[in-house]
């Protein structure tokens, strides 16, 4: 790891912490050892970085230099919120430390007034969600932002296990379930895969013929506009 990721993880943890963090914290959360967590906060300090250390209790980064002040109204705030406290609950270990960076971000930039809402909103989103293998997600995402082919063994309703290879271009939140946007090489259509019912999934390092933006633009009116057309 280059000193500079580093510093940028070293930064990133003291902006997500609500509170100080001792040297012993921050050296086991980035794998490095206790003298050279104390190089690199004098290297942030050294470049501007206003870092407070408290005596027994550890550092704590006092203001964050890298965003600037930004303006929300309080229905903005608290959309926010919800959204991220909603990404929390997603059984997505990503994305549930993304919100948490995001929401460290925002609470840095705020003006206090907003931060003050911001911990004080009650709105609340609640989701119970089926389980899913972590792995497997994280590979559907990486081959949707790659546009490369999956190969899966998949259960379907009736327990059946097919095995296909799929072009992943979208995914969907739906209530207790993660479903996968595909077109299906089996099939030669689009199909609705359940990220739950998947066995077993293999990244390839095949690009499929198709940008996913206009497979999903496909997928939507074949799947969205048509219905809603019948209706």
């Amino acid at each position: 790891m280059s000193r500079s990721i580093r510093l940028l993880n070293l930064l990133q943890q003291l902006r997500e912490a609500r509170y100080p963090m001792t040297s012993q914290v921050l050296a086991e959360r980035l794998g490095i050892s206790q003298r050279s967590v104390y190089r690199d906060i004098e290297s942030l300090r050294a470049q501007g970085v206003r870092i407070d250390a408290c005596a027994g209790l550890g550092f704590q980064l006092k203001e964050d230099f890298f965003l600037p002040p930004i303006s929300l109204n309080e229905n903005e705030v608290e959309a926010i919120f919800l959204a991220l406290h909603w990404l929390r609950s997603v059984p997505d270990l990503s994305l549930q430390s993304a919100s948490t960076s995001v929401l460290s971000k925002l609470n840095a930039v705020l003006p206090a007034h907003r931060q003050h809402l911001l911990e004080q909103t009650t709105l609340r989103a609640f989701n119970v969600w089926l389980p899913v293998d972590m792995q497997v997600l994280e590979n559907i995402r990486m081959a949707i932002r790659q546009q490369v082919k999956i190969s899966v063994n998949y259960l379907d309703e009736q327990q059946r296990e097919s095995s296909r290879t799929l072009w992943p271009f979208a995914m969907g939140y739906f209530n207790d379930k993660i479903v996968l946007a595909a077109w299906c090489e089996l099939r030669q259509d689009f199909r609705n895969f359940r990220i739950d019912r998947i066995q077993q999934l293999d990244l390839t390092q095949d690009i499929y013929p198709q940008f996913k933006h206009q497979l999903f633009q496909k997928w939507w009116l074949k799947e969205v506009c048509n219905t809603t057309d019948k209706n």
